[in-house]
């Protein structure tokens, strides 16, 4: 019979309350046979607080500190430890929040400080410290190419509400035709010298573009236009160079990159992006469920007297589930079939008409569990088909696994259905 004792991990144990302009330290010291003494200080979070917070947790010889994952004042904090070689320790705020008590900073220190010596929380993911800033430059690089499709949106509500209505004529308003014919509107040249200097792609849409290109852009209009079309040229430059810091820093992990590219509906900048989110090292997650998990991929699990009470997915790393959907959206088709497989098996099952919402999580919940095993060691010397997906089920074996969840999620009017050709 295993005792309910609880054994101490850390003997000198700290808890850090971070705020913006101030930390919160409390140190916990265990001593045997007696109560454990703390030690309470408040410092400033500015650079010159963080020195004398590390200075003052290494005279007291902390070993470990506890803090909780909110915002982004843990991030400084987190590395200022990690150089001072005091080991760090995020925990989820949801998993402390519930403590009776601990209102103030003071009560809230002691209590991390109680949770760090004896482990009473599991610790957060954190990536390697170079990665951790890579994640910053990668997820910065999708908020630019956020912004450039707003501002292509709004450069093409303002030559539309002009009368200019060249994005009906031309498939691709920003290609080089079409970029041309916004420069020429910006400096403000006639039609016929903007349609000049068009390439011979465009000449069956030369007299659409001659009328559409009739409507004058009032100043107001010329003004705007002007400052939309540089911000969208501006944000392409920024997209290369972020592009450009990326490659540079992922150089060693190249194969990675390479092998991510074989799942269909991942290309290079979206597998650069999965490869940094997480690092690396994709054993740190004892299997893909796991990795899954943390991606924010899987339903949850909340049940009560055979009753389920909610299936609603956690959070998670909301960039990666974020990316891994849009790469399940743009998934292709995958080509002709695997011999010795039902039609439709090579492919990631799908929900029937009415739970379309529900279709990307599920794509990129297999996406993601294919990302961890093609990343794991030897992983690579797995059979594949032709089409670089892992070896597949007998077809009696998959016909029965297909048949029994058709049975299962036919109560629920659900049936799973081969990925068909967008």
């Amino acid at each position: 019979m295993q005792s309910g004792t609880i054994n101490v991990l850390h003997a000198h144990a700290a808890g850090l309350d971070v705020h913006k302009m101030q930390i919160t330290a409390t140190v916990r010291m265990a001593r045997p046979g007696t109560d454990a003494a703390c030690a309470t200080e408040v410092f400033c979070a500015l650079p010159s607080g963080l020195d004398e917070l590390t200075a003052w947790l290494t005279e007291h010889h902390v070993t470990a500190a506890v803090m909780e994952a909110t915002g982004v004042y843990w991030e400084v904090v987190f590395d200022a430890l990690e150089e001072a070689g005091i080991e760090a320790i995020l925990v989820h705020a949801q998993h402390v929040k519930q403590l009776k008590g601990r209102k103030t900073g003071i009560a809230g220190s002691m209590g991390l400080a109680r949770i760090c010596q004896f482990g009473l929380c599991t610790p957060s993911f954190v990536p390697p410290a170079e990665f951790r800033g890579l994640r910053k430059v990668s997820r910065q690089r999708r908020q630019v190419v956020r912004e450039r499709s707003r501002t292509r949106a709004r450069i093409h509500q303002t030559i539309d509400s002009a009368g200019i209505r060249v994005g009906g004529v031309l498939s691709d308003l920003f290609g080089s035709n079409g970029l041309r014919i916004l420069d020429g509107l910006v400096e403000g040249r006639d039609r016929d010298t903007i349609l000049a200097s068009l390439t011979n792609h465009v000449a069956k849409h030369l007299g659409a573009l001659h009328d559409a290109l009739g409507a004058k852009l009032t100043p107001h209009t010329g003004f705007i236009l002007k400052n939309l079309v540089g911000t969208f040229i501006s944000a392409g430059e920024t997209i290369k160079s972020y592009d450009t810091c990326i490659e540079e820093q992922l150089a060693a992990c190249a194969s990675q990159i390479d092998l991510s590219t074989t799942i269909p509906g991942i290309d290079r900048v979206s597998a650069q992006a999965i490869v940094i989110e997480p690092g690396p090292d994709i054993a740190v997650f004892p299997s893909s469920r796991h990795c899954t998990a943390w991606a924010g991929l899987c339903p949850g699990n909340n049940e009560s007297a055979g009753k389920r009470r909610s299936g609603r997915a956690r959070k998670g790393n909301s960039a990666l589930r974020a990316l891994l959907v849009e790469c399940a959206w743009r998934r292709p088709h995958q080509g002709l079939p695997v011999p010795g497989l039902p039609q439709g098996a090579d492919r990631a099952p799908r929900l029937q008409e009415g739970h379309r919402r529900h279709r990307p999580q599920n794509a990129a919940h297999h996406l993601h569990h294919a990302r961890h095993r093609r990343g794991l060691p030897g992983s690579q010397d797995r059979p594949r088909g032709p089409h670089g997906q892992t070896q597949r089920p007998t077809l009696d074996r998959h016909a029965q696994e297909t048949r029994h969840r058709s049975d299962h999620l036919g109560r629920c009017r659900l049936t799973i259905l081969p990925r068909r050709r967008r």
